[in-house]
């Protein structure tokens, strides 16, 4: 199935936000961090890498309807 720019960029910014999450997790003002906690966000984040990285792009949905022209 293929995805529109526009959902291709929503996933990269999702990414972007786990990482944050990560790095907020793992470095917090304590010392200490939940390391299950961290290792579920690298799952996640590598599993959405993987879809943004193996994804399909169609140039050709609109921007905004989610669907082909016809």
């Amino acid at each position: 199935m293929s995805h529109s720019v526009e959902q291709f960029y929503h996933k990269a910014k999702v990414l972007h936000e786990k990482a944050i999450a990560l790095h907020r997790e793992r470095y917090r003002v304590q010392g200490t961090y939940d390391a299950h906690a961290c290792q579920v966000i690298i799952d996640d984040i590598r599993a959405l890498a993987f879809e943004i990285q193996h994804g399909m792009i169609d140039f050709n949905i609109d921007f905004g309807k989610g669907s082909s022209p016809q």
